[in-house]
């Protein structure tokens, strides 16, 4: 396969570039991760409007859901970009290192959240009902699960993206969790 390289701005299409001038506005660059999905006309405008819909979903859970997936995936790129985002929104590095691993111990509600995404991302949907129970317990509605689903599968694109691509890393580097602390099964899990 030829390789796929980072798109220089002046060749990103008339509807991209737009965007172009909204991120260097709002945060000061274009992330890498967005500028590959430039090279399509519509991908990015596609991933963006679902990356921005409205959601049952609090920014903290939204950012569980994408370190959960990250770390199953084990993609560097988005682990490294949502544990920035993570700090920003207020988790301290002990509990990004938890949720990364599938649990939150620090909050009993989180915690409901983060197994079910790690036991649906690593069984592919099946087996998950335990989960699903303790998720329902924890005070989550039918609409918080269609929106966890929802956003499991934007981070599935995003991640497929950046390691299929190769992503250069723009943001500070997430630390590798030590091979003990990797994810690894729940109860109720097969």
């Amino acid at each position: 396969m030829a390789p796929i390289s980072l798109p220089d701005i002046t060749a990103i299409s008339e509807v991209n570039r737009n965007y172009i001038t909204y991120f260097n506005r709002k945060i000061g660059h274009v992330p890498n991760l967005y500028r590959f999905m430039m090279h399509s006309n519509h991908a990015f405008n596609t991933y963006y409007t679902f990356h921005s819909r409205e959601t049952s979903l609090s920014l903290r859970e939204l950012e569980a859901v994408s370190l959960v997936v990250a770390q199953v995936n084990r993609s560097l790129y988005c682990l490294s970009a949502h544990t920035m985002i993570a700090r920003l929104n207020g988790f301290s590095d002990e509990e990004i290192r938890q949720m990364r691993k599938g649990t939150a111990g620090f909050d009993p509600r989180l915690d409901a959240l983060v197994k079910l995404v790690k036991s649906f991302a690593m069984n592919k949907g099946k087996s998950i009902a335990y989960q699903l129970d303790n998720f329902f317990s924890a005070g989550y509605t039918r609409e918080h699960f269609i929106d966890v689903l929802q956003a499991m599968g934007e981070n599935f694109i995003s991640n497929l993206t950046a390691k299929t691509l190769n992503v250069p890393i723009d943001f500070p580097l997430a630390p590798e969790l030590p091979t003990d602390e990797n994810i690894s099964h729940l109860p109720g899990e097969d």
